[in-house]
């Protein structure tokens, strides 16, 4: 039986090359985001198997509405994500919620939302992408607290759903040739960047490991990063 995967965020970057990488095996990609026109973008470059879902990954509704939508679902990918780049004197409540809600309560939602599906499937898979910047500090406070909280919730979810071996897995990219990464740091030496199709590899060699084989947190950077 052929895999039915979630990407959501698959409007671009990191989310768009999983897309592309998991459409290669065939079955149905479903793919989530915020803006349509880039989600057909994304459906064009996977095929036959794409579905287009058009919502935003911090609204409660709109993610529930998703996945009643969704009929299986074997791997959900969550690659939704949003910086900030201020220094902490200058990050205002409003921002650091923006922050939080854009990384991790996205990620909750989704986890949330898509969890029956996964106890039905025959090898599930829930990919959470974090950063880095969760592993070790960077002057980016809200981004960094925000993926710090994805992994350590992909980190107790994993231990919470092995007894029914359902794969969580905190996926820890260094900086990556996205759209964000050239908004947030234009100037950064494309020597340390990799390539948003080595994160979509990555994803795609652990989600097809047998069921009840699973990972730590998996970090992926330049081996010229620090």
């Amino acid at each position: 039986m052929s895999r039915t995967s979630v990407v959501v965020g698959a409007g671009q970057g990191i989310g768009r090359a999983v897309a592309v990488r998991m459409a290669a095996d065939g079955g149905t990609v479903h793919l989530v985001g915020r803006t349509r026109p880039a989600l057909e973008e994304t459906a064009a470059m996977v095929g036959a198997g794409a579905v287009v879902h058009a919502a935003d990954a911090t609204d409660p509704a709109a993610v529930r509405a998703v996945a009643g939508a969704v009929e299986r679902a074997d791997v959900v990918v969550h690659t939704v994500g949003d910086s900030s780049m201020g220094a902490f004197v200058d990050l205002t409540p409003a921002e650091w919620h923006r922050v939080l809600d854009a990384n991790l309560t996205s990620a909750f939602l989704v986890a949330s939302a898509f969890l029956p599906h996964l106890r039905a499937s025959e090898n599930p898979s829930l990919v959470l992408l974090a950063s880095k910047t969760a592993l070790k500090g960077y002057p980016v406070v809200a981004y960094s607290a925000a993926k710090a909280g994805v992994v350590g919730m992909a980190r107790a979810l994993a231990v919470e759903l092995a007894p029914e071996h359902i794969r969580v897995v905190p996926l820890c990219p260094g900086p990556t040739d996205t759209p964000m990464r050239w908004r947030s740091t234009p100037d950064m030496d494309e020597q340390v960047v990799i390539a948003p199709e080595s994160v979509a590899d990555l994803v795609h060699a652990v989600v097809g490991l047998p069921r009840g084989t699973v990972t730590d947190v998996l970090l992926l950077q330049s081996d010229l990063y620090d």
